[in-house]
């Protein structure tokens, strides 16, 4: 069959509409879906994404990406064509087909998810072959039902798994992918004696595993590391199963074990997932934020909670999301409140805001009116650095509430930090720091702007050596002289402390501000030397042309001449 017929074939068996829902939470209107882009990296309060079942296409309005559904995965899962079509093949059911390969090279090729797969069928095999580590689970309340829906396993030998993938006839190579052996010569695998949880993309692909003691050692769960297929930041344990729930409760919730998440599908709550680590990562909150704009964060009531807790709300801080925090008691973690018949609702519907929080987790007496009015500032400080209006105003009502002050105290309390002229960089620069010095102590403290100083720096090539050696790379300090090293990574430190109560927008415009001061630097110093020259020479026509192009810059770069 010619290459385009096949694809035609392969783009006509998809809905574009049961397509779309597995990234986006889509409203019906009229004959067409809409929904918040879900394209990454474009964050929108006005749904600009439209799904036309008609046209077979999905498309945004506001970042002009998608299309027909090839070209929606490859903008979606950010891929380049030939997987797009392997991804579109996977979810259609298509197995037959396979870009730019044969049918018998298809037949014959065994791949990373092929591999897991087959690691996954051995380690479920091993477990309902096991009556001891069944009845283990059983009596940890987990029902058979959950065990196949999570694809639970165990671990029960350490070489015969690696046999059975010789026998499938999968190679050395790729089997050393998957890092699950210790050591390839050995052919031990590293979970052995564990419980296994297999590890879901958002398609259902399995990408790694975490292996759970069942007797007592150390550590109590072994991950795999990253792979090529298994990016731990980008991951949520429990979302393939629950996507479809998240989307019809619309929230999730969050928290941070594999069998908290199982517990919680049992009890009813599918919309549950957990990360990886302790606090969810960018990542993570735009694969969510397709289906929900609701998050429940749920982290386990031990030391870790509250830093955890607080870490998740700053990453969440300002991306339009409603944030609730679930603060569990007489448990440790959800699984062990669910096994113990405590109503979970009831944590739900007493979720906290990210304010009443950290009003409710402070550490002073409020009961002091000198201590209630510090702690009056210091929440004040953190609402500041909220950038949506309808959100501070809620938050302001909740202060004047659980602080028990006037709420117009509360509102002139906040307007005097709000319009209090912000120290940052004036003071930074009254220590005898150069603005080139502050510009790259700006771009080691925050690497994620290099592109604004790339493309608002009037000459770029007049800066210091040091500066366009940092912006290519900000290691690239090691190579500078041990004083200057020490001086910018101090500085840096001093930005960021200054800076760490400031959110996106105004930790930009400070860097707008330095550029402009370095701009009229720049503009002044070539202007003199340019003036000079044309002195010396009148008829020097190179000279003048150059001069008028200096205006012209200085124009576009809104500096006054």
């Amino acid at each position: 069959m010619p290459r385009l017929s096949i694809i035609q074939e392969l783009e006509d068996s998809i809905d574009i509409v049961e397509l779309v829902s597995k990234y986006a939470k889509l409203k019906k209107t009229w004959a067409n879906y809409k929904a918040l882009c879900p394209f990454p990296w474009h964050n929108e309060k006005t749904p600009s994404f439209v799904v036309s079942p008609w046209k077979q296409i999905a498309y945004c309005f506001g970042c002009h990406r998608g299309g027909w559904p090839l070209k929606f995965i490859m903008d979606i899962e950010n891929c380049e064509f030939k997987e797009a079509v392997d991804i579109l093949a996977q979810i259609s059911g298509r197995k037959d087909i396979k870009f730019g390969n044969s049918k018998k090279e298809i037949e014959n090729e065994k791949d990373i998810f092929s591999l897991h797969q087959d690691i996954v069928n051995y380690y479920k095999k091993a477990l309902f072959e096991n009556k001891e580590i069944l009845k283990y689970l059983e009596e940890r309340g987990m029902k058979e039902e959950q065990m196949k829906i999570f694809n639970i396993g165990f671990a029960d030998s350490g070489h015969n798994l690696y046999r059975h993938l010789e026998e499938k006839n999968y190679k050395e190579t790729l089997i050393e992918e998957a890092k699950i052996f210790s050591d390839l010569k050995t052919r031990k695998d590293k979970f052995l004696w564990r419980l296994i949880f297999p590890i879901q993309n958002l398609r259902g692909d399995f990408v790694g595993f975490a292996g759970r003691i069942i007797k007592v050692w150390e550590p109590k769960y072994l991950n795999s590391p990253a792979t090529k297929i298994y990016d731990k930041s980008a991951i949520l344990y429990g979302l393939y199963q629950g996507k479809k729930e998240i989307i019809e409760k619309d929230f999730v919730i969050i928290c941070e074990g594999y069998m908290d998440v199982i517990s919680l599908h049992q009890a009813g709550y599918k919309n549950t997932v957990c990360v990886s680590g302790t606090a969810l990562t960018e990542k993570q909150i735009e694969i969510l934020k397709r289906l929900t704009h609701k998050f429940y964060l749920c982290f386990d009531n031990d030391d870790a909670w509250e830093k955890a807790t607080r870490l998740s709300i700053e990453n969440l801080k300002n991306k339009g999301i409603e944030v609730k925090i679930i603060k569990l008691e007489n448990g440790k973690d959800p699984d062990e409140i669910i096994k113990n018949w405590i109503n979970f609702q009831e944590f739900i519907d007493n979720a906290l805001s990210p304010i009443g929080f950290l009003i409710q987790n402070n550490k002073t007496n409020l009961k002091s009116l000198e201590e209630k009015k510090i702690f009056l500032k210091e929440v004040l400080e953190v609402l500041k650095s909220y950038s949506d209006n309808v959100e501070k105003d809620f938050y302001i009502k909740e202060i004047a509430t659980k602080l028990d002050i006037n709420i117009k105290i509360v509102y002139d309390e906040f307007n005097k930090l709000r319009f209090k002229k912000e120290e940052g960089n004036d003071a930074i620069n009254s220590q005898n720091y150069s603005y080139e010095q502050v510009a790259i102590a700006y771009i080691l403290a925050y690497p994620q702007y290099k592109n604004i100083w790339q493309e608002k720096i009037l000459f770029l090539h007049k800066m210091p050596p040091s500066f366009s050696q940092i912006l290519t790379n900000e290691k690239n300090t090691e190579s500078l002289p041990l004083e200057e090293k020490e001086l910018l990574r101090g500085l840096s430190f001093e930005i960021e402390e200054k800076n760490k109560n400031s959110n996106e927008e105004m930790i930009i415009n400070s860097i707008e501000k330095i550029i402009e001061k370095i701009n009229i630097s720049l503009f002044k110093e070539e202007s003199s030397r340019l003036k000079s020259l044309m002195q010396k020479d009148k008829n020097d026509i190179n000279t003048l042309t150059q001069y008028n192009e200096l205006l012209i810059k200085a124009k576009k770069y809104k500096i006054k001449t």
